[in-house]
């Protein structure tokens, strides 16, 4: 292709990074705090492709476990090359759900940071065989003393690789990625995602925010979360400058937009309340009107109006909703951005609003919001190794969202409430079940219910509610402490009620709506200091009750 010729509108990955190349090998593409050019980074990930393809086949899988960085980037570039599928882990993550995603995938190839090796390590501690291990990091080869397999390190494998040569006849039905996404109703499961769900995702995401070749985007979303993933392809089919923030901090986001001369930021959606909520500073001011959009997801009018008032930023909210099986169901046409909406339809799916029995409803009415594809190639291509759960959700040939909404006259969606028991804080789905199901490991617990409660920055706040055995004396306190450890941190529970019972239907269903409805209760016990005062006789009491007492 000549750079003569117009890009395609939605480019994949290595088309999209190939035509930049012709057009400007400079471009700027931000990460780890260093200012890289688009050929170097190129380079390096082809190099490792190479190295990767002596030991991967196409269709195998690497798993990766890395902050935003140059590793996580090249990681996901190099599997592109060599044909394989990218399983990325959340950081976040440890334990059971860990290893549950290690064998459920089955990886031929696992790379982290040395960060990451002692979680990963007692992860892998009874799979078969043992996984490779490729390290990034100082001294990382020796940081997995002992380990069975075979340690490789990552920067001698981009050193050492012979480099592929990129084939731009790419497979747009292909896998791309394995993402897992919270389970509600069993463990967590793999959403398989093409290389044309990715390329039109890019394409919707910088469409719905009107970028531009000119903007400059900043983002902290992590790269194992395909918004993340959307934006850096977004920014190679446009040849617009990104940078990928390791971390997020709000005592730092205005200096770190500057720093980075930001027309755009995205963000997760609590990141939109807590730098509202933060004090002035020097650079918060030297800020104003230098953002033209702030993107996240919830959004509410009242806080987009603090944006536009205090920052000087035009547009507050992605105005679009989708997740992890379907990408954008909606999005904000040109021009026609409204606080608080979820976008209107676009040409990529088809949005309706059901009842239960899945009969359309009519405009203003509350009802689960269904979708199917227009195009092919756009949508995951189901439950990886799971297709009784991939029919399961495609119920009438439209894929059941499992969230709740309505329709406005002027076809805007309004996104209401979760159809499903999962949870929402941090920017990460946190599946009740597996929460349920660590917590009901303790000893003194019968019965657990991990269920949301109100939360001040738009997400949800973690509450537990268990039934403790008969003869039990367990304290809330000391049942956090025992939690804390083994769940992921974004889902570390802020609250923990000990009750005789638990609400349940006929059949002996828990009622999560109940437990969500009655919230932090007099007997909860909290991890925020202030709600200790109110805690007192009344925790002590509901402890007895489930005691017995």
């Amino acid at each position: 292709m000549t750079p003569e010729q117009p890009r395609p509108a939605s480019a994949p990955l290595i088309v999209a990074i190939a035509e930049q190349l012709e057009r400007d090998p400079a471009l700027s593409v931000t990460v780890d705090g260093r200012r890289w050019r688009l050929d170097e980074l190129d380079s390096q990930a082809r190099a490792l492709a190479g190295s990767f393809a002596q030991r991967v086949v196409p269709g195998e899988r690497i798993a990766v476990m890395a902050r935003n960085g140059r590793l996580a980037l090249l990681t996901w570039w190099a599997a592109t090359y060599c044909g394989a599928y990218l399983v990325p882990l959340n950081v976040n993550n440890r334990g059971a759900i860990v290893t549950h995603q290690l064998t459920d995938s089955e990886p031929v190839l696992l790379v982290a940071e040395s960060e990451f090796t002692e979680v990963l390590v007692e992860a892998v501690a009874d799979l078969q065989p043992v996984l490779p291990f490729v390290i990034g990091g100082s001294d990382s080869v020796d940081a997995v003393p002992g380990y069975a397999g075979e340690v490789l390190d990552f920067d001698a494998l981009v050193e050492a690789g012979d480099p592929v040569v990129p084939d731009l006849e790419l497979d747009l039905s292909g896998t791309s990625h394995l993402v897992y996404t919270a389970g509600t109703t069993g463990p967590s499961k793999a959403c398989q995602v093409s290389h044309g769900y990715v390329a039109n995702m890019a394409r919707q995401m910088r469409e719905n925010l009107e970028r531009t070749a000119a903007d400059r985007l900043w983002t902290a979303m992590p790269l194992f979360h395909l918004s993340a993933i959307g934006h850096v392809v977004g920014s190679l089919q446009l040849g617009s400058e990104i940078t990928i923030a390791r971390r997020f901090s709000v005592s730092r986001f205005w200096d770190d937009v500057l720093a980075a001369d930001a027309t755009m930021v995205a963000l997760m959606g609590s990141m939109l309340p807590m730098i509202a909520r933060a004090p002035e500073t020097e650079s918060s001011r030297a800020a104003y009107g230098k953002l033209r959009a702030a993107s996240g997801s919830p959004v509410t009018e009242d806080l987009a109006r603090q944006w536009q008032e205090r920052f000087g930023v035009q547009r507050v909210g992605s105005g679009a909703y989708g997740m992890t099986e379907a990408c954008l169901l909606t999005m904000t046409p040109a021009g026609e951005y409204r606080a608080g909406s979820a976008g209107m339809l676009n040409d990529s799916f088809e949005v309706q609003i059901v009842d239960e029995r899945d009969n359309p409803l009519p405009v203003g009415q509350i009802g689960e919001i269904v979708c199917r594809p227009k195009l092919p190639n756009i949508m995951f291509t189901g439950y990886w190794r799971q297709p009784e759960k991939s029919l399961e959700v495609f119920r009438g040939l439209w894929f059941h969202c499992g969230d709740f909404g309505r329709m406005d006259a002027d076809g805007y969606l309004y996104f209401v409430d979760r159809g499903k028991d999962y949870l929402r804080r941090g920017g990460e789905n946190i599946s009740s079940y597996e929460i349920e199901s660590i917590v009901a490991q303790h000893p003194q617990v019968r019965e657990a219910a991990v269920h949301a409660v109100f939360s001040p920055l738009n997400e949800d706040e973690v509450k537990v509610t268990v039934v403790a055995n008969d003869d039990s004396t367990l304290d809330p306190a000391e049942l956090f402490e025992w939690i804390r450890p083994r769940v992921p941190r974004y889902a570390v529970p802020s609250h923990i009620e000990i009750r005789g019972e638990l609400p349940k239907n006929a059949v002996g269903r828990v009622l999560k709506r109940e437990l969500r409805e009655q919230g932090v209760t007099a007997a909860t016990w909290s991890t925020d200091p202030r709600a200790q005062e109110d805690r007192g006789a009344a925790v002590h009491n509901a402890v007895a009750t489930s005691a017995g007492g």
